[in-house]
């Protein structure tokens, strides 16, 4: 079995259960800084809600990596989801001439409760802000929570 298709040693992959991933451009590369490029990313985020395999949170597209917050459905394995997901926005994105695209694996965690939920929504969502690139959340154009349906809600 290749190793990305391997979990990490403790990580589990559990129906209903919530996770934040970060999934790392290959060698930190900024790839993610085409409009293009990045509706393409966003829509594929969106396929696998729409295909009832998660139900998504809240995402951050940053430059050189991707933050994702959801519930995994009962439909495939973590490790599955994320391996489809990479692999499907690599091979609509070597149309667009982007080739190695991303780093091997994931980073995830398990999220154990609602507080832990909607600190990791604010985390993710407030990403762009600690890294400079926006002065507010509604300034950063690739990111969404449901927790704000409004511009800024009570996360």
């Amino acid at each position: 079995m290749p190793h990305s298709c391997r979990l990490r040693k403790g990580r589990v992959s559990s129906a209903g259960q919530y996770y934040a991933i970060t999934i790392c451009c290959k060698n930190k590369t900024a790839i993610f800084n085409n409009l293009a490029v990045n509706q393409l990313v966003i829509r594929e985020i969106y396929h696998l809600e729409q295909d009832n395999i998660i139900k998504l949170i809240a995402y951050t597209l940053m430059p050189d990596h991707l933050h994702l917050l959801f519930q995994l459905k009962d439909v495939c394995s973590l490790s599955d989801t994320i391996k489809s997901l990479k692999g499907k926005i690599a091979t609509k994105l070597r149309t667009m001439n982007v080739r190695q695209l991303w780093q091997k694996g994931f980073y995830d965690t398990c999220i154990l409760h609602n507080t832990m939920l909607k600190n990791q929504a604010r985390y993710i969502v407030a990403n762009p802000l600690r890294a400079g690139l926006a002065k507010q959340i509604g300034d950063y154009p690739y990111w969404n929570c449901i927790y704000l349906s409004n511009g800024i809600g009570d996360l």
